[in-house]
């Protein structure tokens, strides 16, 4: 997704931070610190640049936004494997959309493909019929299909699927709330 923005009042860094991962597709796949840095200093130039030197970007000031943004929970990740939103981060974008004037929300053509896939893939299952028909609980099984994730992916790996998940299917209320009441059944299989 892409936002369009003029802005009304400014955003802080941390939003300034989220705006760009969406604009680079953080929402689907994990993205690199420098690719944030390079994107939000064209998002919100001189936000992100030494003092002295405004033609350079400032690293460790991206580096600590997002540390500072995954401790609000709003993206998870790290250096070595990338950063993703999380549901929380992708909330905070729709909700700052209060101090602009003009703030656009449109998807990319990929964005809408994958919503599409996911929101049908989800509504055809067997699992989510029974859940929408009967308001039968799934089990920790039945949820890593609808995610599709195994016990042998990495920690960050799941999280992130789910995230994604989570995130694409924002646009169809009812799955998304069947999928953010049943993820939790995932974290108690994880303990």
């Amino acid at each position: 997704m892409i936002l369009l923005y003029k802005m009304k009042e400014k955003l802080n860094i941390i939003e300034i931070i989220l705006i760009t991962m969406q604009s680079l597709g953080g929402l689907q796949k994990t993205l690199d610190s420098e690719d944030i840095a390079q994107k939000a200093n064209k998002v919100s130039p001189n936000s992100f640049t030494w003092k002295k030197y405004k033609d350079q970007i400032d690293l460790s000031l991206i580096k600590t936004s997002l540390y500072q943004a995954k401790k609000k929970q709003l993206i998870s990740g790290n250096e070595k494997e990338g950063w993703i939103l999380s549901s929380k981060g992708f909330d905070k974008i729709l909700n700052s959309k209060n101090k602009t004037k003009s703030f656009k929300l449109r998807s990319l053509k990929m964005d809408i493909k994958e919503q599409n896939r996911e929101i049908n893939r989800i509504k055809n299952n067997k699992i989510y019929q029974k859940y929408h028909d009967q308001k039968s609980k799934p089990s920790l099984i039945e949820m890593e299909q609808i995610f599709r994730i195994n016990l042998y992916m990495t920690d960050f790996k799941r999280k992130s699927i789910v995230n994604k998940t989570i995130n694409l299917c924002k646009s169809d209320l009812s799955i998304y709330d069947f999928l953010r009441k049943n993820k939790k059944i995932l974290n108690k299989g994880e303990k």
